[in-house]
């Protein structure tokens, strides 16, 4: 746990700054392209901060979706894209796996800090959507995991089970990347059903 504990601050770490990057060199290429628009700054306007923190909330989903779906296909895909996710995500699925609990653990701390009606924090609706966002992701995630394990493993390594496993790992990875890039964006995300139950859990809670 002591030697795995490192790797999760580097993670958040390189996350940070990888996110502050592309921000920043996304917020030159607006600035160059739409000079000529001056909009007037309003009170909630969503702030680099806000870009980053909402990033990082997508690790959850991320990892469960590569726990559940990514290592069963990913050995099959070219080996380019196979070592390419040993040296990069792989170590952190394990990490994951390796410490069930931390998922349940890290589910509640960002229910209890962002999604509460009663948070200890300040109200940043930015990130409050995207933490919720990626808490649904999570746990349809687990959902369709689970109910991917359950059906006989004569199916799952049939032809039309893992056309299903690449499927949903497929959906798992293009929503987490779209959820992603519109946060960079300082945008939100409009994913059918599932921004939109987003949508109204928070109004229910305002």
């Amino acid at each position: 746990m002591l030697t795995s504990l490192p790797m999760l601050i580097f993670a958040i770490f390189i996350t940070f700054i990888i996110g502050f990057i592309v921000i920043a060199l996304y917020q030159v290429y607006i600035s160059a392209k739409q000079v000529e628009q001056s909009t007037p700054s309003t009170g909630n306007s969503i702030t680099i901060l806000d870009r980053c923190g909402s990033i990082l909330p997508y690790w959850l989903p991320l990892l469960e979706g590569l726990q559940n779906f990514g290592q069963q296909i990913l050995p099959d895909y070219p080996f380019s894209l196979m070592s390419l996710y040993k040296k990069t995500l792989m170590p952190f699925v394990i990490f994951y796996v390796t410490h069930p609990a931390l998922a349940f653990i890290t589910f509640f701390v960002l229910y209890y800090l962002f999604v509460r009606a009663k948070s200890p924090l300040p109200n940043r609706p930015f990130i409050r959507f995207n933490v919720l966002q990626s808490i649904l992701l999570f746990l349809i995630n687990s959902l369709l995991g689970a109910t991917f394990r359950a059906l006989p493993i004569e199916f799952r390594m049939s032809l039309y089970g893992l056309m299903l496993c690449n499927t949903l790992f497929w959906f798992v990875l293009s929503t987490i990347i779209y959820s992603v890039v519109k946060s960079i964006e300082g945008k939100y995300a409009k994913i059918p059903v599932i921004s939109q139950a987003v949508r109204i859990q928070i109004d229910n809670q305002n």
